[in-house]
């Protein structure tokens, strides 16, 4: 028997209903902020993929050739293709505001919450180099992450100007440093420190290393380092006007190197689970052969976003499910589904042609809140009865008034 390939999976109507509600959710408020939608291909040319994102990420592309022998690569992200569009159209009205939802893949480890296709809801402005614009994004992507019911947590920020600052400081290559620096979340102090011995760093530098990684206030960043330090000091302000809780963390450098100043994460209180991140990148899209462009961005991942998402969201999207009493009461059926539909209202009536009994017992599994009973008697005096299935309550409506029945839906 056959099984999604691994890292990848099925989601059954439950789950979907979860993830169509972040989605929606999160477009809904990105909207609100002023962002509109873009989209890219699945694959781009491989040369594109890995020319800003590092060694790292470049071993996790799913590569392929096409018949005609072109080097492409899923995308791994929506950075970089939004970078692209930016790039090869230069009258693209400043500031670019865009938001893109979809999948990506990456041939990474699978694990818990980790998979190799996964859905990602991205926002980006391109065109300015104001802090203001980082605490945008972040202060957006909070209010996503409200609306979907998640509460618990705190925003990390940095400044990669102010590691690459202070690692040249110690004349070190500041970008293989700050791969193993990323990685304390995930493997703890002695885990770094013996990463960094097998990069060949002294025992001094380490250690000078690990305690600036652990610095979290402006004052005693400062006492090592300049560079970013306003920029990060002027985002803290800004998040907190926004009702942000903000922690500054120096080890926070997020791993693709195409990242030039503002870092974040958001992360789930009591963990070291990140919800959401991003940062600025002002050097991508001259890269890629564009003008200058500043640009800043955050990205949801939806996948995780659906084992912090608590809320009751049911198993299915039918309102209301129309039984038949016998087949002579179908067409009436169908008849009223059909005038119920018109009003937007999700129904479904019986194609299996089960009797009544069957009929109930397979809306209660399924978990339909309300069911009609359409038979002679109802046929015969234009009254049906809706009936809530969980609380076995009941509304007579008449069938020259459906209406109410959209009013008893909206009211439960």
């Amino acid at each position: 028997m056959f099984q999604p390939p691994r890292g990848t999976r099925d989601l059954l109507p439950e789950e979907m209903i979860k993830r169509q509600f972040i989605v929606d959710t999160a477009r809904s408020v990105f909207e609100k902020w002023g962002f509109d939608p873009l989209d890219t291909p699945a694959f781009e040319e491989f040369e594109l993929l890995t020319a800003k994102s590092g060694q790292a990420i470049k071993d996790e592309i799913y590569y392929f050739k096409d018949k005609s022998d072109r080097e492409l690569g899923l995308r791994f992200d929506f950075t970089v293709p939004a970078a692209r569009v930016i790039s090869s159209n230069p009258n693209l009205q400043r500031p670019f505001r865009r938001y893109q939802l979809g999948p990506v893949w990456r041939y990474d480890r699978p694990g818990a919450g980790r998979y190799r296709e996964f859905w990602q809801a991205d926002i980006d402005i391109f065109g300015s180099s104001g802090i203001d614009a980082d605490a945008e994004v972040v202060a957006c992507a909070c209010e996503a992450l409200q609306k979907m019911g998640i509460s618990n947590f705190y925003v990390r920020i940095n400044n990669r100007k102010i590691m690459n600052a202070f690692l040249g400081s110690l004349n070190l290559d500041a970008t293989d440093i700050m791969r193993s620096i990323d990685k304390l979340n995930k493997i703890g102090d002695e885990g770094v420190r013996e990463e960094l011995k097998s990069k060949k760093v002294g025992e001094k530098d380490i250690s000078s290393i690990m305690k600036f990684a652990k610095t979290s206030s402006i004052e005693k960043i400062r006492e090592f380092i300049d560079d970013g330090v306003k920029e990060l000091e002027q985002l803290a302000v800004m998040l907190k006007k926004f009702n942000v809780s903000v922690r500054i963390d120096t080890s926070l450098v997020r791993g693709l190197e195409y990242y030039t100043g503002s870092v974040f994460e958001i992360m789930q209180e009591g963990s070291n689970l990140t919800i959401t991140a991003g940062g600025r990148y002002d050097n991508m899209i001259e890269g890629f052969g564009g003008k200058s462009t500043p640009a800043v961005g955050i990205s949801l991942g939806v996948d995780r976003l659906m084992e912090l998402v608590q809320l009751d969201l049911g198993k299915t999207r039918v309102d209301v499910y129309i039984a038949n009493v016998d087949e002579k009461s179908k067409e009436k059926c169908v008849e009223i589904a059909q005038q119920l539909r018109e009003l937007g209202i999700n129904v479904e009536c019986d194609v299996m042609s089960r009797p009544l009994a069957k009929q109930l017992e397979y809306v209660n599994t399924k978990g339909i809140k309300f069911s009609v009973v359409i038979g002679e008697k109802e046929m015969k005096s234009g009254v049906l009865k809706l009936r809530n299935m969980q609380s076995g309550s009941e509304k007579d409506i008449e069938l020259r008034n459906l209406k109410r029945v959209l009013d008893v839906i909206r009211s439960n």
